[in-house]
């Protein structure tokens, strides 16, 4: 041994790059995790190994996980984790194949020659992108297969959305869309999605024969290989399109969205929006009753339609934009606001407003063919 064996930093990698993540299909694709607290910690370290390479693979249609964890030395301390046993944690138990490679190709050869989805599995729209046809699927967690293929890809849940947790397959309030290749059956992405019961208000309730839901995006994941090629805006408009003509969905809502999805959504809103005719109407109707009824039929949760109303205004060069962003910026901030000097409250509130304003450029420039 040389003396930097017995440097704590010989022995620690971080975690996010030990792991490599494969889809195999024609060829395979490696690419790593955005996050791996859940499994090794809040630090995203491993301590006590070197030249450690985790390798987590998945077959790109059945999505038959494998690992196999290499490395050259390993530490006999108490304070060294069983990498492997720690991942194997999060993947289905008795549906991973560990280090048998030539196991693995033969199980998930054999899956994909009898691969077809059940009946179960209903068919929500299909569309094409860049030559190819591709399928969403909607199916619940009550359904076997389905359960099996959530069981086989929810880690990646964990690994590339922040604060994500497995959901509970128990719940039979939770409906899955899957997106697919049409030709070659290859999963590109899913998408878990909550229904909550929807009161409103005691008339409603007495008068209405079915009950209604609040629809909540929770999970939305495009694999990394077919990332940037459109597939989000289009996953996303087909759920959203299945929930406008479902009577029994009265609103559309997001659990804790990041930037990147945040802006999909607004751009995909704004263009169907556009769409309805609603930026043309917004020029000659502003009242309530106007924004409201069509908040409704929209089925847009109150926060996002005022923000996608606010573009609209900026985008129609209304006189009405900035004092409608003020007045909503300064009744958020009150309480801050109410205790400074009014001539630094209202450079505050300026600069607030002028961050908002830019952010709103940014997401109607990005808008193809946005118009006002």
């Amino acid at each position: 041994m040389s003396a930097s064996d017995f440097k704590p930093e010989t022995w620690t990698l971080n975690a996010n790059e030990a792991l490599k993540i494969s889809i195999v299909g024609e060829n395979a694709i490696q690419f790593l995790p955005l996050f791996t607290y859940p499994i090794y910690g809040d630090s995203e370290k491993i301590y006590g190994y070197k030249d450690l390479v985790i390798h987590l693979a998945f077959d790109s249609i059945a999505f038959k996980p494998y690992v196999n964890v290499k490395y050259s030395s390993k530490l006999n301390d108490s304070d060294v984790s069983n990498v492997e046993e720690k991942l194997l944690s999060f993947l289905p138990k008795d549906d991973v194949i560990v280090k048998d490679e030539a196991k693995w190709v033969d199980c998930f050869t054999e899956e994909q020659t009898n691969y077809n989805l059940p009946e179960s599995f209903c068919k929500v729209s299909e569309y094409s992108l860049n030559g190819e046809e591709f399928t969403v699927y909607k199916t619940n967690l009550l359904d076997d297969f389905a359960k099996r293929m959530h069981r086989r890809v929810q880690i990646f849940s964990i690994l590339f959305i922040e604060a994500a947790n497995y959901i509970d397959e128990n719940d039979p309030n939770w409906e899955i869309f899957w997106l697919l290749n049409k030709k070659t059956k290859q999963l590109v992405g899913f998408v878990t999605t909550y229904k909550y019961w929807h009161y409103l208000g005691a008339q409603s309730f007495d008068e209405s024969v079915d009950d209604k839901f609040r629809a909540k995006i929770s999970q939305f994941l495009i694999f990394p290989p077919y990332q940037n090629k459109g597939h989000g805006s289009c996953l996303y408009e087909a759920i959203v399109q299945s929930w406008l003509s479902d009577r029994s969905i009265t609103e559309i809502t997001v659990e804790d969205p990041n930037e990147a999805f945040d802006d999909l959504r607004d751009r995909n809103d704004l263009q169907r929006l556009r769409k309805l005719g609603f930026v043309a109407a917004l020029r000659e109707h502003s009242e309530h009753a106007f924004l409201e009824s069509n908040r409704r039929s929209f089925k847009l949760e109150e926060r996002q339609f005022n923000r996608l109303v606010e573009m609209i205004l900026l985008s129609n060069k209304s006189p009405s934009f900035e004092m409608k962003v003020k007045k909503r910026l300064f009744i958020k901030n009150f309480d801050a606001l109410s205790g400074t000097e009014p001539e630094e409250a209202k450079e505050a509130l300026m600069n607030s407003f002028v961050l908002v304003k830019d952010d709103y450029m940014r997401i109607i420039k990005s808008v193809e063919d946005f118009k006002a």
